[in-house]
């Protein structure tokens, strides 16, 4: 971009100025100018993307903590809303990486051989994610190796790319990052994202701490346990007033 800008402001200078003894430095000037305005445009575009990523985090924590807060004294609806917090979360990493970005989570089976489907956002449900994936079949091995892997796999273009015959990409998606979903040691399975076009992805992303805290507590969720009814939570049926409600007193 830089180097376009240059050329742009300094070739139409030098008609004008190759006679005159001043032209040189006044091409130099427009020269260096342009790659400094170039530089700081691209600095601040950066600014501003690393800036809307957290305000993508940032936006999706306080809901999803109080959905968590709830799961956890509401039994009769804990699969329900562990459900909708996994969805957000997938949406939110599909966010991070770009607008456009088609993100889906998969878990592993017990024997570490399959891996299937449990939630999209909407670009992934346009882009038809595959279902399941099973070791061993076209494309099934490499997402199951990424899965149980610790770092996983970036994808920058898969036009490029040396295992570009292995790699799983969905309808008309070029770039991917590929990253294993894990609690503790414990591999729970792989959360894909795409993109349509390659180089959406910055290249250090894997090591993005908003992105892995988003990885982080989709493990997490996944290991909670349904609590069991007992004082201080709700049963399905029973409608109690909190100690305090005076329509809750007895008369």
């Amino acid at each position: 971009m830089a180097i376009l800008s240059t050329v742009s402001v300094g070739l139409p200078t030098v008609p004008a100025f190759a006679a005159n003894s001043l032209g040189p430095y006044y091409i130099g000037t427009c020269v260096f100018c342009a790659f400094m305005a170039s530089f700081f445009t691209l600095n601040t575009s950066q600014k501003k993307v690393e800036a809307d990523r957290s305000v993508v985090l940032e936006a999706a924590l306080e809901p999803l903590s109080c959905l968590v807060g709830k799961m956890l004294v509401e039994p009769a609806e804990f699969e329900e809303r562990r459900s909708t917090v996994l969805k957000r979360l997938v949406e939110t990493a599909g966010e991070l990486v770009h607008a456009d970005a088609a993100s889906g989570l998969y878990w592993l089976s017990a024997n570490n051989a399959e891996l299937r489907l449990v939630s999209v956002n909407e670009h992934a449900s346009q882009q038809h994610f595959q279902d399941e994936f099973v070791r061993g079949a076209e494309k099934g091995s490499f997402l199951v190796e990424a899965a149980l892997s610790v770092a996983g796999r970036l994808v920058p273009d898969i036009r490029k790319d040396p295992d570009r015959d292995r790699i799983y990409m969905a309808d008309d998606c070029r770039g991917a990052i590929f990253i294993p979903v894990r609690t503790g040691s414990t591999q729970q399975g792989l959360l894909m994202i795409q993109t349509l076009k390659p180089g959406h992805i910055p290249a250090d992303f894997q090591k993005d701490k908003r992105l892995k805290s988003v990885v982080n507590l989709i493990g997490v969720v996944k290991e909670l346990k349904k609590p069991s009814p007992g004082p201080g939570t709700s049963v399905p049926g029973q409608s109690k007033p909190p100690a305090d409600d005076p329509e809750g007193v007895p008369s």
